[in-house]
C-alpha cells in the first residue's frame, strides 16, 4: 500500500517537475534571447524520455508511460521556445537530427535481441542514455546559467527515483539515478568553485562574483 502511494506521489512530483523549465522560458522572454543557455539541456532529455517511454510500453509500466509521454510534450515546447529566442539555430537543428538518428539506431539495435533479453536491452539503453545526458561541462568559468532552484529540485527528484528503483527492484532505474545523483552533487559543488556572476546561490548563500549584485536565484 505504501509503495503504491509512493509511486503515485513520485508520478505527480515528476510531472510537476516538468514545469520548472518554464521559468527559463520566461527569462528568455524577459531578456529577449536564449543566449547563454544550451539546447542540449532540452534535446538530450527528450532522447532519454523516448528510451524510457519505449521501455515502459515494452514492460507495460504505466508510470513510465504517463510520465515520459507528458515530458516529451512539454520538452518539445521548450525546444520550440528555445528555437524562437535563439537566432542561431544550426546547432539546435544538428542536435535534433542527431537525437533522431540515435533513437532510430538504438531501437534497431534493441530489436535484434530475442524475446528473453529485449526488455533488458531497452532498459540498459535507457539507463545509459540517462547517465550520458547528465554529464555537464563548465567552460565559461561561472554557474550564472545553471539555476540553483532547478538543481536543488533535480536532487530531490533523482533521490526519489533512486529509492523507487531500489524498492521496485528495477536495476536500470536504480543505477541510472545513482549515477545521476553523483553528477547532480558534483554540479551543486560547482557553485563553490564557479559562483554566479549576478545572483546569490540560495541555501548555500554563496555571493555572486559581482559583489554589487543582490539578486537571489
Amino acid at each position: 500500500m505504501l509503495l503504491e502511494i509512493f509511486t503515485v506521489w513520485l508520478g505527480l512530483f515528476s510531472i510537476g517537475f516538468t514545469f520548472l523549465p518554464m521559468y527559463m522560458v520566461l527569462d528568455w522572454r524577459k531578456r529577449g534571447t536564449a543566449d547563454g543557455f544550451s539546447s542540449v539541456n532540452f534535446v538530450l532529455p527528450m532522447l532519454v524520455q523516448s528510451f524510457w517511454l519505449r521501455h515502459g510500453f515494452m514492460t507495460n509500466d504505466q508510470t513510465n508511460i504517463i510520465i515520459n509521454s507528458i515530458n516529451l510534450v512539454f520538452f518539445a515546447f521548450y525546444v520550440s521556445a528555445f528555437a524562437y529566442y535563439q537566432p542561431k539555430r544550426k546547432y539546435l537543428i544538428g542536435q535534433i537530427v542527431a537525437a533522431l538518428l540515435a533513437i532510430k539506431l538504438a531501437f534497431s539495435y534493441v530489436d535484434t535481441h530475442d524475446a528473453d533479453s529485449i526488455n533488458d536491452a531497452m532498459g540498459s539503453m535507457a539507463a545509459g542514455a540517462q547517465i550520458f545526458s547528465l554529464k555537464r561541462a563548465i567552460s565559461m568559468g561561472t554557474t550564472e546559467y545553471i539555476p540553483a532552484g532547478f538543481q536543488f529540485a533535480i536532487f530531490t527528484l533523482i533521490l526519489q527515483w533512486l529509492l523507487f528503483g531500489i524498492l521496485h527492484g528495477n536495476q536500470f532505474i536504480a543505477i541510472s539515478n545513482a549515477a545521476g545523483l553523483l553528477v547532480n552533487i558534483a554540479t551543486l559543488a560547482l557553485y563553490f568553485f564557479y559562483p554566479p556572476l549576478t545572483w546569490t546561490v540560495p541555501i548555500f548563500n554563496i555571493p555572486p562574483q559581482n559583489k554589487d549584485a543582490k539578486k537571489v536565484e
